[in-house]
């Protein structure tokens, strides 16, 4: 993919909490996606606070099974003034749902642009 702001503009650039597994990202990566997990970024350890002001520096959107945590953080943000590259949420789901999560984040990246989450807390529910 070229470098250049119309397409950084289209494409979602994805950051992995700890607990998203690693599989997602290979199959991610694989259909063409950029994906960073946290463990590759050296932020393992970091407090959500930290992963958000990380991912929003890198321009990329967090996915995260931490629902509330995260939800309180993008209002806080919000009532700050402050931006955010954006945050997808999900249910933790197990091993034997990885084809629902997959797919739902297929439907995800076909659905909606970088710009579209610019500070925006997506369910990945929505796209069942």
């Amino acid at each position: 993919m070229p470098d250049s702001p119309e397409l950084d503009s289209l494409f979602l650039r994805l950051y992995f909490d700890r607990h998203i597994i690693a599989r997602l990202a290979t199959d991610l990566r694989g259909r063409g996606f950029d994906v960073l997990r946290t463990e590759e970024a050296g932020n393992d350890t970091a407090s959500d606070e930290d992963q958000l002001a990380y991912s929003t520096s890198a321009n990329r959107v967090v996915l995260t099974f931490n629902t509330g945590d995260f939800a309180n953080l993008h209002e806080q943000w919000i009532a700050e003034s402050r931006s955010h590259a954006g945050i997808i949420v999900s249910r933790q789901l197990g091993s034997r749902e990885y084809g629902n999560l997959l797919q739902r984040m297929l439907r995800l990246l076909n659905e909606l642009t970088a710009d579209d989450m610019i500070n925006n807390l997506v369910h990945l529910e929505r796209f069942k």
